[in-house]
């Protein structure tokens, strides 16, 4: 029966063998995280490209043809509360004396407020 040393020498030589055989595959999983961390911070820049070539005019067959995929997320469209303010007031607002309504559309058919002629 084998001593306690030589079952200790036996048990580093098999050790050593599995670190040495493991030493690529960590070197190559390091690299390989650091690709991955690099591929997921491109992927809001080209989902906003994506979507801008879209908008462009660029049909999905058309970008897929040229090897644009879908993006998997599509960037995040911006609420219309954060939409941003210009002195207290929203960039979007009317000028004094005029009136938001004039620039509504009605929803029962009739002419808007601004109209003159009769519908």
């Amino acid at each position: 029966m084998p001593s306690a040393d030589e079952i200790l020498q036996k048990m580093r030589a098999l050790q050593e063998r599995r670190e040495e055989a493991a030493g690529p595959l960590v070197e190559i999983l390091a690299k390989r995280s650091k690709l991955l961390e690099q591929l997921a911070e491109l992927d809001e820049p080209y989902a906003k490209a994506y979507v801008d070539a879209e908008a462009a005019g660029w049909a999905a067959e058309d970008l897929a043809k040229l090897g644009a995929e879908e993006p998997a997320r599509r960037p995040r469209r911006r609420s219309r509360s954060s939409a941003k303010k210009v002195g207290g007031q929203s960039s979007t607002a009317t000028p004094e004396g005029s009136s938001p309504a004039g620039t509504i559309p009605s929803q029962d058919g009739a002419a808007s407020a601004d109209s003159t002629s009769p519908a």
